[in-house]
Formats: C-alpha cells, structure tokens, sequence
C-alpha cells in the first residue's frame, strides 16, 4: 500500500502556495497518497479515524482525486476545479479564457495555440493553469515557455471521441 499522509494547516498552507490559480482556501481535509497524488475528503471521518482505515484496509481511493503535486507546483484535477471554483480569486493570473474554437480543440484532447492577443494578456502566466470557456472551468492545461500554446492535461475519458 502506498503511503498515507493527511496534511495537517501547515502542510495545506505550503501545498495551496503550489496551486498558482489563486486559491486562498481548501474546505476540505487533503490526503496525500503515495509521492504526488493528493485527495480531498469532505466526510464525518476524524483523523484518527481516517489513519485507523488506512491501517486496516488498502484503501487508497477516499475522496476526490483533487491534484498531482511535484516539486514546486501542483496541478488541479478537473473535478478539483469545480469544486473550488468559488474559492478562486476572479482574476487570477494563471486562469485563461478560450475562444468557443479553442474550446472545441480542448475537448478534443488539442494543445490549443493562443493568439497574439491572449499571448499579451497572458505573459504573466507560468506553469499549471485553469481554462476557461465563459463562466466555466474546462480543465487544467501547462502554458508554454513561450507564452503560445497550452498543453491539454484533460483526461482521455472526458475527451469528444472522433
């Protein structure tokens, strides 16, 4: 089994810095299973509680999947997303708007080519990103070094077939 490690306030401060999308709070407990995969567990479950479950039984998959950390960034699942959507600050810097084409490459699974314009108003971006499309969140996506492109992160499962 892989390791089990609920993240304690300091742990989910340090780990909320990762997520570059302007978050300011997670209302959930984060469970970090194995190296990079974090989980969040919104149920009646205390800590102790939670450890003695892990203890006894192999179970790895409590809660949300909500996001893969590395070294100095994390990136948000899609229903990750969605369910902090109204802990995101408005204008965050890594929070991108698509054009209704770009959404449609997006969900075709398409790295999507910004234009010139969205390459300024975008400049600033670095790293993981949330794209959206209108009021709505479509995924998580890596802006390139160069500010043109951002790279699809969205699941093949919740990808359009062709």
């Amino acid at each position: 089994m892989a390791s089990v490690n609920i993240l304690d306030k300091t742990k989910k401060a340090k780990f909320i810095e990762k997520i570059s999308i302007g978050i300011e709070k997670i209302p959930y407990l984060l469970i970090k299973i194995g190296g990079e995969r974090i989980r969040a567990y919104s149920g009646s479950f205390s800590t102790d509680e939670l450890y003695k479950i892990f203890s006894l039984l192999p179970v790895e998959g409590c809660g949300l999947y909500f996001a893969k950390e590395f070294d100095d960034d994390a990136r948000l699942s899609l229903d990750a997303l969605h369910s902090v959507k109204n802990e995101i600050i408005k204008n965050g810097k890594n929070i991108i708007e698509v054009s209704e084409k770009q959404e449609q490459d997006w969900f075709y699974g398409k790295t999507i080519e910004l234009d010139e314009e969205q390459q300024k108003k975008y400049q600033d971006a670095v790293g993981f990103v949330a794209v959206k499309s209108g009021e709505d969140f479509i995924g998580t996506g890596k802006i390139s070094a160069d500010k043109k492109s951002i790279a699809n992160f969205l699941p093949k499962e919740r990808r359009v077939r062709s």
